[in-house]
């Protein structure tokens, strides 16, 4: 094989080493992740919309739901703001999908029909509103 032929090799295969990559990121920073997660939950302010109206946004928990997941809490990352477990299985169901295409196998495991996607807008924008009306659904706060 010479240079060239190397090279589209790892341009068609590109998406295989993603993965590895980051399962090994993950494992050689995790300190460093565990520290910035700290000095985050220290320094980063509080949300300016609750702040002046009281009520929470469609971004509130999102920080501490991508927390959550990373110490492997599904559920929390869940109560604490859905739309980050439901992009991250969005992409990776996206990322399934080209690797199938990679291998000559195209399919569609993420819908494309525009009712569906209408549908799931409407489910997140009826939670945002329902998690300011039962305090079952508000996000845990932390304690300052």
């Amino acid at each position: 094989m010479d240079r060239e032929q190397v090279r589209a090799w790892l341009r068609k295969w590109y998406l295989l080493w993603l993965p590895p990559v980051l399962a090994v990121c993950g494992i050689v920073f995790h300190r460093p992740l565990l520290w910035i997660e700290r000095f985050a939950a220290d320094h980063i302010l509080f949300c300016p919309f609750y702040d002046i109206t009281g009520f929470y946004c469609p971004g509130c928990g999102g920080t501490r739901s991508l927390t959550a997941l990373l110490h492997l809490h599904p559920l929390l990352a869940i109560h604490e703001n859905p739309s980050v477990p439901v992009l991250l299985v969005t992409g990776i169901l996206l990322y399934a999908e080209k690797v199938a295409a990679l291998f000559g196998k195209p399919v569609r495991i993420v819908p494309r029909k525009l009712a569906f996607w209408l549908t799931g807008f409407g489910l997140l924008f009826i939670w945002n509103i329902a998690r300011n009306i039962i305090p079952e659904l508000m996000p845990v706060l932390p304690i300052n």
